[in-house]
């Protein structure tokens, strides 16, 4: 059974039930495009439901990450999946050789290589061999995000996704892929703030690297002070929750990749290392004052468990919560 990560857990903040009711309808959708990849992967490739996750990018709309493969060669080619307004991104993690890809019926063959990236236009009929052994990251990009990437970030429109060759030398997204695997394969290893940072990313760099879109100079602007209260704010009541940048940029009136870049210029670090060490400072004063067990100060400070704890924990302040909290008694 494939594994659908919505990245939106809802939660009673804010304006109460129209907030509320917002997160509900985002985390819907997200479900939704991450069970839409996943069952029409597996109707195309006669292959079991993968593991999918979707991740708001800009506005609304979001893209998908999925673990894309298949040790056991079929006769026959892929069924051609219905036609939409979107790209995939095809990541190989290891080498594949398909005897037959056929794009609009024109026929190559190819030898997939990890550090090559592949792209289709999936308003075209695409089929490929099933006869291949394959281990790819694959990304699901809609029309929509695009569109949303340009609104949000005042650029020119965005005509599509095109590659220079079929199989572009691509280093810096098959890295993010491999990044972006182990979140695929168990989300509980991660929190949205660190997903959301990585989706903003990559997705930054597809849209300038294969949308033709020049990239314009790194605006120096950082949060105003207001907004910098309003994080705080929001960030101290609401710690022992899976926190979002979505959520964070909503409280500024930013889009996820505005606020990204105007945090760090702020504060000088990503909004997940920012939300981490304010997690690890919350434990601290827990220890202090409390004497709660450490696996349930790791829940209250938002930590997905007491080993999540440990290693942020030794990460930052070269001891384990234990020793340290051992040290401040003494």
């Amino acid at each position: 059974m494939a594994r659908h990560a919505a990245w939106e857990r809802p939660s009673f903040v804010g304006s109460g039930r129209i907030k509320h009711r917002w997160r509900l309808s985002i985390r819907r959708a997200h479900v939704m495009l991450a069970e839409k990849v996943s069952n029409s992967i597996a109707r195309s490739f006669r292959i079991p439901s993968v593991p999918t996750i979707a991740v708001r990018v800009t506005g609304g709309s979001q893209i998908a990450f999925s673990h894309f493969k298949n040790q056991r060669p079929q006769p026959g080619l892929s069924i051609p999946s219905a036609r939409e307004e979107a790209f995939v991104l095809n990541i190989p993690l290891a080498p594949a050789f398909f005897p037959i890809v056929s794009i609009d019926g024109r026929r190559q063959s190819v030898a997939q290589k990890p550090g090559k990236v592949y792209l289709f236009d999936l308003a075209s009929r695409n089929e490929v061999s099933l006869s291949a052994s394959y281990d790819s990251i694959r990304i699901h990009i809609p029309r929509s995000a695009l569109d949303g990437f340009e609104s949000e970030e005042g650029m020119s429109k965005v005509a599509g996704l095109r590659a220079r060759s079929f199989g572009q030398h691509d280093p810096v997204l098959y890295n993010l892929g491999l990044v972006v695997l182990p979140l695929i394969e168990n989300t509980i290893h991660s929190t949205r703030a660190l997903l959301d940072h990585i989706a903003v990313v990559l997705f930054d760099h597809v849209v300038h690297t294969y949308g033709d879109i020049r990239r314009k100079a790194a605006s120096r602007g950082g949060l105003t002070a207001g907004h910098v209260r309003k994080v705080s704010d929001y960030v101290d009541a609401y710690l022992s929750d899976d926190l979002s940048v979505s959520a964070l940029g909503q409280e500024c009136g930013l889009s996820v990749s505005q606020f990204s870049r105007a945090f760090r210029v702020s504060m000088g670090v990503t909004p997940h290392q920012w939300i981490t060490q304010c997690r690890v400072e919350r434990a601290k004063e827990l220890m202090m004052n409390t004497s709660g067990e450490l696996a349930d100060i790791a829940i209250a400070c938002g930590f997905v468990d007491q080993s999540h704890l440990g290693r942020q924990f030794l990460a930052r302040e070269g001891v384990s919560p234990g020793q340290w909290r051992r040290a401040f008694r003494r």
